[in-house]
């Protein structure tokens, strides 16, 4: 954290830190966190799945063609299922609005759990299609919530009518650390998770960043608009107001 905190620090871009609203720069830094460990998850779940389909495949080459069709279904469903959580999860769209925050939240615990399931997934070779199909349906889900809820975030930030150049500067931010995070991935792939045993060690500890950092992001993002907590929140105050002064006024 520090050496994020360090780095955009000396970034200076010019006339842009002055059009955004106060909390910009430490949901950035938490956001690299979060990006950093997301693409290394990804990257770990990846690797094991492509040795999984690989195994799959060469024994599909040693049966019949009707076991080759077997296979091929499963990945096929394997896969559809991802478009199943997203239009399970588009039917909440209107949620989302007035809560993008614990929406944004849900969507990344959405993403860890999906990358949990197919991480173990090996483990179970007799379960890989429902763990990898409820693994995917989860990030199906996830897909849809974060980018829902992408827009509403970035115009917590706009102080100027500058909602467009926002989010161009935030999805440059993503694509560059897209790049950061998978040389992580592959590097952790490559030495400490090269072994299941790494994997069930690192892969806990980073989906703990990774939520920790999302949370930490999410306080830094002050939303404008009212949502049921909110107006609940005003109505008991008016009327604890409304109460008070009558109760005054029958005292006079």
């Amino acid at each position: 954290y520090m050496v994020l905190k360090s780095l955009f620090s000396d970034l200076d871009v010019p006339c842009f830190h002055c059009n955004v609203n106060e909390g910009y720069l430490r949901y950035t830094q938490f956001r690299a966190m979060k990006h950093v460990t997301r693409a290394a998850l990804s990257v770990l779940s990846t690797q094991w799945l492509s040795l999984v389909s690989m195994l799959i495949l060469l024994q599909s080459l040693l049966f019949a063609a009707g076991l080759r069709h077997s296979c091929t279904t499963t990945a096929i469903l394997k896969d559809g299922m991802q478009h199943v959580g997203k239009l399970i999860c588009s039917n909440w769209g209107a949620r989302m609005d007035s809560e993008p925050k614990r929406w944004r939240l849900l969507a990344d615990v959405l993403y860890d759990i999906g990358t949990g399931l197919e991480l173990l997934s090996p483990l179970c070779p007799h379960l890989f299609l429902e763990m990898t199909g409820l693994g995917n349906l989860a990030k199906g889900m996830a897909l849809v919530a974060a980018r829902a809820t992408r827009l509403p975030v970035y115009s917590s930030f706009s102080k100027e009518g500058n909602l467009s150049d926002i989010f161009a500067k935030g999805e440059a931010f993503s694509t560059l650390f897209n790049v950061v995070e998978i040389g992580v991935g592959i590097q952790l792939a490559s030495t400490i998770c090269a072994s299941m045993q790494g994997k069930l060690v690192m892969g806990p500890l980073l989906a703990i960043i990774h939520i920790y950092s999302v949370s930490e992001e999410m306080r830094t993002i002050l939303i404008n608009t009212l949502n049921p907590g909110r107006t609940a929140m005003i109505v008991a105050d008016f009327l604890e107001v409304i109460l008070i002064c009558s109760t005054d006024f029958s005292q006079a």
